[in-house]
């Protein structure tokens, strides 16, 4: 008796579980569908608060030169 209530349990468990991720699936879905449509398209060089949606970006390269040599002399 005791398995088939852990087996009751955890199928409804994760059955919430799959129906919560369905329902936010199709709410996340609708929202960027929204915002999508309420961001205009102007010039990406003179909208410079445009959104991001993702793609590629260049890539950035950092050089520093490097810390000199501490020489500890006795």
């Amino acid at each position: 008796m005791r398995g088939l209530i852990l087996l009751t349990a955890t199928i409804l468990t994760f059955g919430y579980g799959f129906a919560a991720q369905a329902a936010m699936t199709v709410e996340r879905a609708q929202t960027y569908a929204r915002v999508a449509r309420t961001v205009e398209t102007a010039s990406p060089v003179s909208d410079a608060n445009r959104v991001w949606y993702g793609g590629m970006l260049d890539p950035i390269t950092i050089e520093a030169p490097a810390p000199p040599a501490k020489c500890w002399v006795a």
